[in-house]
């Protein structure tokens, strides 16, 4: 509460008070201040850019105008079932007015296609930033039968044309420059840690962590969040999270404020236990939460991942978030596919190519964490004492006793799939974008699998579930402000991004999708949050 407050106790006072400088802050920052709001930005850490700064910065936007100037129609109708039927599947309804989703859900959902290109428009129109749309890469679910538009939807910043490195840096600074043009101000090393509310439950302000010191900053007409999940919280992670989660890209500041900031004014959660799910490597995972290198697409063709009983469970080339969960199977006292173990011979490890090859090093390299052996007798026998090693971050699990004979049979199966170019256990090369970021195919490979070498050396490393970030949080609405218990607008906050429960559901839609979710949220917030009234102390 904000009781004997005046406003000369305030050391900084701005309209519109965004928390976070990822995404979905910048875009509330941009539209707020494009808006004629005085704005100021506030971020946790040192550097601006959250976990945003660590991607390529592509966005999923529906039937973005950039595609439809290259001739790629997405109508409405079909691209919402599709979006509804990946974000909520056991509730999916064809025949329901709202496809069998909760009112809210839907109406979320809705609202992405609907608003989505008007936010990337807006933001190149008022010369913020700008996208291309690359229709070169594919939706991850082109096959999807209500996927009538399966490529234009990946929107890229311009940089992208020359490189991944520096795309994301240019476009926050961009976003960053605007906002800053437009009277706006930045401050690094102030976390928000409590919101300040009047008499009739607006928010009117924040109390901030400015470095050593705490200090309390007003905001007239609203607050908005975009600060990310709660990927490195342990205690969220284990209570909340659908399964036993190492950590992931997100930079180490997503420690889930906005969940304890946003349930102490009454705001429920939502979409807790979902995640933009990959896997990492445990070797690294154990040392720190924070770690970018995962398996976005398992690199090599002469490749396969097996659980501790020396099965095959998932299709390798898969879209990284639906190989995530797999490993939170439950089987009724263990989980089975608690660690994977990602094999390759030695002509993947020696492939010179660099394209999605993290996290499998250079032969050359010499990493600790790439296991080998001369034989597949030796290789098991290596992945047996490496388990053990790391037996007290995985509830002791250890190989089956029937791994190696599981082990031979699988490899002997995967030759014969390599051979007649077709997955009968995973359909493997059959989905765009599988075929498409495995890069060229060597002579021999087909459907991205290559038999495996007669003859050693072979390789392993150790894969368990990660996350990009999670993605859950307080619940908003259409227009992005946070609810409370009733579904009623708390006056003065919204939210987007990863800090909130998102609109994705358990989807990842596209290539894209998280960012996306946060620029269009981020937007709506923005341009909302800047046409509040002026709210009392």
């Amino acid at each position: 509460m904000s009781d004997g407050l005046t406003e000369d106790l305030f050391e900084l006072t701005a309209d519109v008070v965004v928390v976070g400088s990822g995404a979905a802050a910048t875009s509330a920052a941009v539209a707020a201040a494009a808006d004629g709001a005085g704005v100021l930005l506030l971020e946790r850490a040192e550097e601006i850019g959250g976990t945003t700064a660590l991607s390529g910065c592509g966005a999923w936007i529906p039937n973005n105008s950039q595609m439809r100037a290259l001739g790629h129609e997405d109508p409405r109708e079909p691209a919402i079932r599709m979006m509804a039927s990946m974000a909520y599947p056991a509730r999916y309804d064809p025949e329901s007015p709202t496809l069998g989703l909760a009112d809210d859900a839907y109406g979320l959902i809705e609202t992405y296609y609907d608003r989505g290109a008007e936010a990337i428009d807006f933001f190149a129109e008022v010369g913020a930033t700008t996208f291309y749309s690359d229709d070169e890469v594919p939706d991850y679910f082109a096959r999807h039968p209500e996927n009538q538009a399966p490529y234009g939807r990946l929107l890229k910043p311009p940089e992208r044309l020359v490189g991944h490195d520096g795309a994301a840096a240019a476009h926050l600074g961009r976003m960053i420059d605007f906002t800053t043009a437009h009277g706006g101000v930045v401050r690094t090393n102030h976390r928000v840690v409590g919101l300040l509310t009047n008499d009739a439950g607006a928010v009117v302000g924040a109390e901030v962590r400015a470095g050593l010191r705490t200090i309390l900053v007003r905001a007239k007409r609203a607050v908005v969040f975009g600060t990310g999940g709660f990927l490195h919280d342990k205690e969220l992670r284990d209570q909340f999270l659908l399964g036993p989660t190492y950590g992931g890209c997100a930079v180490s500041s997503s420690t889930g404020d906005f969940v304890r900031i946003g349930t102490e004014l009454g705001a429920p959660l939502g979409n807790m236990t979902n995640a933009w799910w990959y896997q990492v490597v445990l070797d690294q995972a154990v040392e720190t939460s924070q770690t970018a290198a995962g398996f976005f697409m398992p690199f090599g063709d002469a490749m396969l991942q097996v659980n501790r009983y020396g099965r095959r469970v998932i299709n390798e080339k898969a879209p990284y978030n639906e190989r995530g969960p797999a490993h939170f199977f439950w089987n009724g006292h263990e989980y089975p596919n608690l660690v994977m173990f990602h094999l390759f011979d030695d002509d993947v490890y020696r492939d010179p190519s660099d394209f999605m090859r993290v996290p499998v090093p250079h032969a050359e390299d010499n990493a600790q964490f790439v296991i080998s052996g001369d034989t597949w007798e030796e290789l098991v026998a290596a992945i047996a004492d490496r388990l053990h090693h790391f037996r007290r971050h995985t509830g002791g699990l250890a190989l089956a006793p029937e791994f190696a004979a599981n082990l031979k049979a699988t490899i002997e199966r995967f030759n014969g799939f390599a051979e007649a170019g077709v997955d009968e256990d995973g359909g493997r090369g059959a989905d765009p974008i599988g075929v498409v970021w495995s890069g060229p195919a060597r002579p021999g490979s087909k459907a991205t699998m290559h038999r495996f070498r007669d003859t050693g050396p072979y390789h392993c490393i150790l894969a368990v579930a990660g996350a990009l970030d999670t993605k859950g949080g307080p619940k908003t609405n259409t227009r992005a402000q946070v609810v409370d218990g009733h579904g009623d607008p708390i006056p003065g906050l919204y939210g987007a991004g990863n800090c909130v429960a998102s609109p994705t559901g358990q989807a990842y839609w596209g290539p894209g999708a998280t960012i996306g979710c946060g620029m269009v949220y981020g937007y709506i917030a923005g341009r909302e949050a800047a046409k509040e009234p002026e709210k009392p102390l």
